[in-house]
């Protein structure tokens, strides 16, 4: 199916600044695939948002997945392009915090390699994928604004949190 909407891909859109953006991409008129972890909870959450992005007269796709499993991302991009026919926007917004706060000189590889994996590795790729995919596509007749691919960070990227290392290291790395 064609779609003359734009289409967002939204990561870690079951709540907080995720959610917030699907709502408003939403109200613009973006069709959205939307993406949280495939815990019960989440998922329920990110149902919440599909039904609250729905009332704003978009379509809207949930696909709940891990995004640090790199596999899983071409199914993610290949649902919502083999939906609408297009990709205009990917907003990399998942990310996970720390699993125990304490002195980076304590920082235990394990925390490190998961914070890199969630919050610098997985939207990297997923980036690299969506590029393709978007430099692959047909330009649109009328050039839109939306073209874009958007990476949430944190204020920790430039204002160290003394007991999230990790955190602000993968966080940086994406500013």
């Amino acid at each position: 199916m064609k779609s003359t909407r734009p289409v967002a891909v939204i990561t870690g859109a079951a709540r907080g600044i995720g959610k917030g953006c699907a709502l408003e991409l939403a109200r613009g008129g973006f069709n959205l695939l939307i993406n949280d972890r495939p815990d019960a909870d989440s998922v329920e959450k990110l149902h919440i948002t599909q039904q609250e992005c729905l009332a704003e007269g978009v379509e809207v796709i949930c696909f709940p997945a891990d995004v640090g499993d790199l596999s899983l991302h071409e199914e993610m991009l290949d649902a919502a392009q083999n939906q609408w026919g297009r990709l205009d926007c990917l907003l990399n917004n998942a990310g996970i915090s720390v699993k125990k706060r304490g002195d980076l000189l304590d920082l235990e590889p394990d925390s490190f390699d998961q914070n890199i994996a969630i919050n610098t590795r997985a939207p990297f790729f997923l980036a690299q994928a969506f590029s393709k995919r978007l430099l692959a596509q047909p330009k649109p007749e009328a050039e839109l604004p939306h073209r874009s691919i958007i990476f949430v960070s944190s204020i920790n990227a430039i204002m160290l949190a003394m007991n999230r290392g990790e955190y602000t290291i993968a966080k940086t790395a994406v500013s």
